[in-house]
């Protein structure tokens, strides 16, 4: 019997180094041995794609950068990151330009800035279709657009079509897009994905609110997972006392100042000394987080490293005393279980999650005892405190992850769960 072939339709890809990218590359490297081969449809981007895969690179076509254009903003940088900007606190000013984009953004984009990439992917789609057989075509979001190009296709060709949601599409839980849009999306969501043959997120309390909205569609739960090829060896800790975060930001909702407060207070009270600990954050273009560690006493701690490569991430989560790990905390969030929570594990260090209640996250680090979940000022200073005694006693601190649970968890499971939802469309 053949390899069967899966046609997957990606916005991110490597070297994009994003939750997309990370879960779309572990198919790649891991379906074949399911019986699937794949070929990734994606933008053009700069960098070293991964030799093994079958990529078709397309053109691109991000509405994104006519609305800085308009607005006066800089073109490489996140729209919701150019709102934070430099500012201490959200004011009467940032609302209004953040108003101002969410309406521009509701205008003209829809269903997302990237809308323009999908009569490029449809176009690229039915071209690589009608050179080789396929057997089945999976969509991944964030940006929904990808669903719109795959129902497209689904259309256009009658191929099983499976859509993979990271994120919720029009529930996301960080939109800030007016009420009125928000009803356009859901909408528009049920449109599309009515023709879908199945259903796949990251995690069950998602995949219920998706059964909620697309009842006659089947649903499944795909956790996301880590390389198993990237499991630290045992790579050397440095001298100082270093919690390293290489994830994302929303300001307001999911940023470090919990623990700059807490580390603030440490260091006035000379529990923590100044010359022996250091905060290191990747990021993209989050200028506000230097002003919000200078406002509470803590900036010559920080170490702002610009984002490179995955590979240089991965090394410096192994390089880490205690790996950081932002959670909004919301009503809404019990679902969300972060890609990077996954990739941490990798890294065998202790994971510090701050925010949030009950939930997904905190199932999954009972069950692996990869790391614990503070949400408050005072237990973040006792659990630094009783970190940084470990550390002047015996420079290390200890992990206390379960590996024969987190294995579980790896990417080797992911694809077989996918191929698996694959065979549930397509027949054994």
């Amino acid at each position: 019997m053949r390899p069967r072939k899966v046609l997957i339709l990606s916005y991110y890809f490597a070297p994009t180094p994003s939750a997309g990218a990370v879960r779309m590359g572990a198919l790649v490297k891991y379906l074949p041995p399911e019986g699937w081969q794949t070929t990734v449809l994606t933008p053009r981007h700069q960098g070293q794609r991964p030799e093994t895969a079958d990529i078709v690179e397309t053109d691109d076509a991000d509405m994104a950068v006519t609305v800085k254009r308009i607005l006066g903003l800089d073109s490489g940088a996140a729209l919701k990151d150019l709102v934070a900007g430099d500012a201490k606190a959200p004011g009467t000013g940032l609302r209004l330009k953040a108003r101002l984009i969410d309406t521009l953004k509701g205008l003209v984009a829809f269903p997302d800035t990237n809308r323009g990439w999908i009569s490029i992917a449809t176009e690229s789609a039915r071209v690589a279709t009608a050179e080789q057989s396929f057997d089945l075509v999976l969509t991944t979001s964030p940006p929904p657009s990808a669903h719109v190009a795959g129902r497209r296709i689904k259309t256009g060709s009658d191929l099983p079509w499976v859509a993979d949601l990271r994120d919720l599409w029009s529930d996301d839980r960080f939109s800030t897009a007016p009420g009125w849009r928000r009803a356009i999306d859901r909408r528009h969501e049920q449109r599309t994905l009515c023709r879908a043959d199945a259903l796949v997120t990251v995690s069950e309390p998602l995949a219920e609110e998706l059964r909620t909205l697309h009842p006659g569609v089947p649903t499944h739960t795909v956790l996301n997972g880590f390389d198993p090829d990237l499991v630290n060896p045992g790579e050397p800790l440095p001298n100082v006392f270093t919690i390293t975060h290489t994830g994302t930001y929303h300001q307001g909702r999911r940023d470090p100042s919990l623990l700059f407060e807490a580390a603030g207070n440490l260091i006035r009270r000379g529990r923590l000394p100044r010359d022996r600990f250091r905060i290191r954050l990747f990021v993209k273009h989050e200028p506000w987080l230097l002003t919000m560690a200078e406002g509470h006493g803590v900036a010559d701690l920080i170490d702002l490293v610009p984002w490179g490569s995955h590979d240089d991430a991965v090394r410096a989560q192994r390089r880490s005393h205690a790996l950081l790990l932002l959670h909004w905390g919301g009503p809404r969030e019990a679902g969300v279980v972060t890609a990077k929570v996954f990739e941490y594990l990798a890294a065998r260090r202790p994971i510090l999650v701050l925010g949030g209640g009950p939930g997904a996250l905190r199932d999954l680090l009972d069950d692996t005892g990869g790391g614990l979940q503070i949400a408050s000022v005072e237990s973040l200073e006792d659990q630094l405190s009783a970190w940084w005694e470990e550390f002047e006693r015996t420079g290390t601190i200890a992990w206390e992850g379960h590996p024969e649970r987190i294995e579980r968890y790896s990417h080797v499971r992911m694809a077989r769960e996918f191929a698996a939802v694959f065979e549930s469309v397509t027949g054994p």
